[in-house]
């Protein structure tokens, strides 16, 4: 008996569900999408107030000297890793600050740059560009990254270019 009470029960409570769930009418009028108005939507969604970031004519001299004088505090085998944390800290990302403060200096095989560094981007992309410098351990390449025109060009990696 208990065993049809509670399949009773188990009925009526899934009927009473159901009905709570029953979709309610909406009489509101909705807004007409016009082809002004959306428009007027596009032009706003792809604008969002952010200023145009372009790579300019100054630009290609600019990051290759920058990336330059980064490459040679980043291989300098012989200084504590404080003294090499401190002097890279202010132009790496906070995501590169996080895993670089455990580098040991001394552990970096880079001894030698032999060239300055070619730049390598994604056309079309003015905020991030690739320095590939080669060393006396092969190709390694530093990732920078900017986050606006008059942003500064920030260390997201470095790292030998096969890994």
């Amino acid at each position: 008996m208990r065993i049809i009470k509670f399949g009773l029960v188990l009925a009526v409570a899934t009927v009473a569900v159901s009905g709570c769930a029953a979709p309610a009418s909406n009489n509101t009028p909705q807004p007409e999408v016009t082809a002004s108005n959306s428009a007027e939507m596009h032009d706003h969604d792809e604008d969002h107030g952010v200023p145009a970031v372009t790579w300019g004519p100054s630009t290609d001299t600019e990051v290759k000297a920058l990336a330059a004088d980064l490459m040679l505090k980043f291989a300098r085998p012989d200084v504590t890793e404080r003294a090499w944390f401190d002097a890279l800290q202010p132009h790496m990302s906070a995501d590169y600050q996080e895993s670089a403060q455990y580098i040991d200096p001394g552990r970096i095989p880079v001894r030698e740059i032999h060239s300055p560094p070619v730049l390598v981007r994604e056309q079309g992309n003015p905020m991030s560009v690739m320095a590939e410098f080669p060393t006396n351990d092969g190709l390694w390449v530093m990732s920078l990254h900017r986050s606006g025109q008059d942003e500064p060009w920030l260390i997201t990696n470095i790292a030998p270019k096969d890994s």
